[in-house]
């Protein structure tokens, strides 16, 4: 437990950005996991595809937002801090490669309307690979979305380790942008 430390608190926007891409990655897992099953898929797909590219367009802000204001520095023994930054760059490297393999895995029926992305701009057509059929690629789609279950697990039991074991202010800080613990308590 940390005593009079001061932990500095996530940016305004970085707390957004992570709450939203969390909002939409759990609309996407009731879609997926929900209704998209045999007839209904081709109900639910549009939505889904347009939940993956918001997801995709926050992740790559979220990126490029990083690239210029790093994250808060945290004290702590050095291999949390590693694995912090592994677990973390899994996340993205795993919502990448989700969003990507579903839009490979995307191929029209003949004689359906193409997907619309919120029901305004037709989905463009992932250029296709020679040696991967789009039945492959949503194979693919589908484990990746396992492992990003995983890490996510991963990602919230850290959380909760940090709230309850550490009691260093992370999670609050993630939450409600209180950056200081004085005597075990957060402000």
């Amino acid at each position: 437990m940390l005593e009079n430390s001061h932990v500095a608190p996530w940016s305004f926007g970085i707390r957004v950005l992570h709450w939203i891409t969390f909002a939409a990655l759990v609309a996407q897992l009731g879609i997926a996991f929900g209704w998209m099953g045999g007839m209904a898929t081709m109900r639910w797909l549009p939505l889904h595809m347009s939940l993956g590219l918001t997801i995709l367009c926050v992740v790559l802000i979220r990126l490029g937002w990083r690239a210029f204001a790093h994250a808060p520095r945290r004290q702590g023994a050095r291999p949390l801090k590693r694995l912090s930054v592994l677990v973390h760059t899994s996340l993205y490297a795993l919502i990448l490669a989700v969003v990507i393999t579903g839009w490979m895995a995307y191929r029209p029926m003949p004689m359906m309307p193409a997907a619309r992305l919120f029901a305004s701009m037709p989905v463009p057509l992932a250029p296709s690979l020679a040696k991967i059929s789009a039945r492959e690629f949503s194979i693919i789609h589908q484990g990746l979305v396992w492992a990003l279950l995983a890490m996510v697990g991963l990602h919230l039991m850290a959380a909760l380790t940090h709230a309850t074991i550490l009691r260093d202010g992370i999670l609050s800080g993630m939450l409600f942008g209180r950056s200081k613990i004085k005597n075990n308590q957060v402000d």
